[in-house]
């Protein structure tokens, strides 16, 4: 019993610490673009790296992703807007984009395209286009109800979905090709 609390609690903490460095990886990459690029004032990321780690995480431990990433999750985002900011808007519209990421694989399981290929590896043709269904999903509510987009008409929050859509999937790539040069890596090493 007691190695098992040992072994979640370490489980929860690799989770949370890879959730927490890319949500400040990001928020940095954001920054310095405001920074190099001012007239690119824009609220949304190019590249959201937290949604790749979000997919990959998802893919390993499947619906025990949910608990193990939404806490450091609701901790970054109250870290990056500020705490008196985040509200249970905020908190609903990330949990849904959480969510969404084990239903879509399920989905996918269900239509006969499993994630895991032959010897369990990853079959990353699959992982990727799950991350993009689970993008599409998990942006709805924020692009409908988010903060992100308050004040948006009908065209500037399509256009904002698209944005979102494509940061997400270039974060589901990004972090891919690190996992998959990293895992390579390790078998050279």
């Amino acid at each position: 019993m007691r190695d098992g609390m040992r072994l979640t609690a370490l489980h929860f903490a690799i989770v949370s610490g890879l959730v927490l460095i890319t949500f400040a990886f990001c928020e940095g990459v954001q920054g310095l673009r405001h920074v190099l690029l001012p007239e690119m004032g824009s609220r949304l990321h190019a590249v959201f790296l937290p949604f790749g780690a979000m997919v990959l995480l998802t893919w390993f431990y499947g619906w025990m992703a949910v608990p193990l990433i939404l806490p450091a999750a609701v901790l970054a985002v109250g870290m990056i807007v500020g705490a008196d900011r985040l509200d249970a808007v905020m908190v609903a519209v990330l949990t849904a984009k959480v969510v969404a990421v084990p239903v879509t694989f399920d989905l996918f399981r269900l239509a006969g395209l499993d994630a895991r290929g032959e010897g369990r590896a990853a079959n990353w043709r699959v992982v990727v286009v799950a991350g993009l269904v689970a993008a599409l999903i998990g942006n709805l509510p924020r692009v409908i109800i988010g903060p992100c987009c308050t004040g948006f008409s009908v065209g500037d929050r399509a256009m904002a979905y698209v944005t979102v859509t494509a940061a997400d999937m270039a974060g589901v790539i990004l972090v891919l090709l690190a996992a998959m040069g990293m895992f390579r890596a390790l078998r050279q090493g």
